[in-house]
C-alpha cells in the first residue's frame, strides 16, 4: 500500500521545484478566503500538480483507482 502524505505549503514547494521525495502528497491552501486542495503526483518524479475544491476530489485524483493510505 503507498502512503498519500499530508504536507504544508513550503514542503509542497520544495517537493514541486526539487521533485524529491517521490510519492503522492497533498496540501490544503486558502485563496481568497476559500480552502483550495493541492494534490502533488510525484511518484514517477514528474511533480503533477491539480487544484481541487473537495478533499474528496483531491484523494481521488492521487488514488487513481488504487488503494491508498491517506495520511
Amino acid at each position: 500500500m503507498i502512503q498519500v502524505i499530508k504536507v504544508d505549503d513550503q514542503k509542497a514547494s520544495e517537493i514541486i521545484e526539487q521533485r524529491e521525495p517521490r510519492g503522492k502528497f497533498y496540501t490544503i491552501s486558502e485563496v481568497d478566503g476559500k480552502k483550495i486542495y493541492v494534490g502533488i503526483d510525484n511518484y514517477s518524479g514528474d511533480a503533477w500538480t491539480e487544484d481541487f475544491k473537495s478533499l474528496g476530489s483531491c484523494k481521488r485524483w492521487l488514488g487513481g483507482g488504487e488503494t491508498w493510505l491517506f495520511l
